[in-house]
């Protein structure tokens, strides 16, 4: 039998079997990774889309910005420190020369707006519909403003003054459209507040720490040091969580924005984001500042820089998303083409930029103008008025009679607004 012979096998060193260890382990964890990271992908929910953009163009040299009312803002020029105003959608409508706005209330609910500025000794008053300064000088109050509180004791709305009750106010005192009014419990600190309707009878409880106007069915309330928004029964639509929005306010108010379009800017933790009216994030909560939008369209800050946030329609509620000017859904006819004569009370009609009553005024027609109207919707028509052209108010046209389809504009001289 033959022997057989066996070859001594040769050791390994221990250095490439250590060597051999780590890469296999790194290979085993490197599979892992992509598995793991694979069905995480897969089950992962797809990122929540922006809504909006963000631009800085054309306010490079603006260093603030605030609203001194529901269609307009005060802006800073960064070089000279002067002041100016703009719509809430940028456009600028008052060069920035003057030193300072301010907002006078005369009587309950009708403001005036008055401009501190180096072109006269005395306050100017400033027209609200253009949004400039006028040559208007504004000479203060000639007695103390009274203000309605609701009274407890005489279960009525009373005027109001430093001293305290000054009598009942009657409906016939104010003009009021059907709808909630804010009111206080009385002037000082700490009064309560709640609504009453255009009867002037309370409607929702005297409860809130502040209360802003309703819009669009809702209404920003403070309670607890926080706010949030109610319906017009008095039912939290929108939870108690924001902070004032004071800080975007000309005035420094403690307040909160109403909804337009569907959408109201609110700050929470110290930053401003844009919610809907199921109190949804539309725009993050990512910006130091955002005013009161027009449109889609919020003037803010972010990092030092002022821009406009324009939000995605896709992201607005539906029913808010049609345009104004493609109908308002209020039931009013709809004009033929054809002309038609201005006929108010011997004001001067507003032609305005977009079919709706808070629009940009784009010119003044006279009572008697002779328009061509070009399309319409319920409400309103769109015609030209020298080289203007924009939206009218139907109710104060009336057909043209053929024989005076030709006639040349009448002239009138009273500048009130219809």
């Amino acid at each position: 039998m033959k022997n057989i012979k066996f070859k001594k096998k040769k050791r390994i060193p221990a250095a490439a079997v250590a060597a051999a260890c780590v890469i296999a382990t790194a290979v085993i964890v490197a599979a892992v990774f992509v598995a793991v990271k694979f069905i995480s992908d897969k089950n992962k929910e797809p990122d929540t889309p922006v809504g909006y953009t963000f631009s800085t163009e054309g306010f490079e040299e603006i260093s603030n910005v605030k609203c001194l009312n529901e269609t307009m803002a005060v802006f800073t020029d960064y070089s000279s420190g002067k002041k100016g105003l703009m719509t809430l959608g940028g456009a600028v409508t008052e060069k920035a020369e003057h030193n300072e706005f301010t907002v006078i209330s005369d009587t309950w609910r009708n403001y005036r707006y008055i401009a501190k500025s180096p072109l006269s000794e005395y306050d100017l008053l400033v027209d609200a519909e253009s949004k400039t300064v006028t040559s208007r000088q504004y000479h203060g109050l000639t007695s103390p403003e009274l203000i309605p509180c609701w009274s407890q004791e005489a279960r009525h709305l009373a005027w109001t003054d430093e001293k305290g009750y000054a009598g009942e106010v009657k409906t016939s005192d104010v003009s009021l459209k059907s709808g909630f009014y804010p009111i206080a419990s009385s002037l000082k600190d700490g009064a309560k507040y709640g609504y009453v309707s255009h009867i002037l009878r309370l409607e929702i409880a005297l409860i809130y720490e502040n209360a802003m106007d309703f819009s669009e069915e809702l209404a920003a309330v403070k309670k607890d040091g926080k706010w949030g928004y109610i319906n017009e029964k008095g039912v939290t639509a929108i939870p108690f969580e924001f902070d004032s929005c004071a800080y975007a306010d000309a005035m420094d108010s403690d307040c909160s924005f109403s909804f337009r379009n569907g959408l109201a800017p609110v700050c929470k933790g110290g930053k401003f984001g844009i919610i809907n009216n199921k109190g949804e994030t539309v725009v993050d909560f990512s910006f130091d500042s955002i005013l009161q939008g027009e449109n889609g369209i919020y003037i803010a800050l972010k990092d030092g820089k002022w821009g406009l946030i324009t939000v995605d329609k896709k992201f607005m509620p539906v029913e808010t998303t049609v345009s104004h000017s493609s109908g308002n859904q209020s039931g009013e006819p709809v004009i033929s083409r054809g002309d038609y004569t201005v006929k108010t009370s011997g004001s001067v009609l507003n032609m305005r930029k977009e079919a709706y009553a808070e629009s940009d005024v784009v010119a003044k027609i006279p009572n008697g103008t002779i328009l061509k109207v070009t399309k319409a919707v319920p409400g309103w028509a769109y015609a030209k008025y020298n080289s203007f052209s924009g939206w009218v108010s139907a109710k104060f046209l009336v057909p043209a009679p053929v024989t005076t389809a030709a006639a040349s504009q009448a002239d009138v001289s009273t500048t009130k607004n219809a």
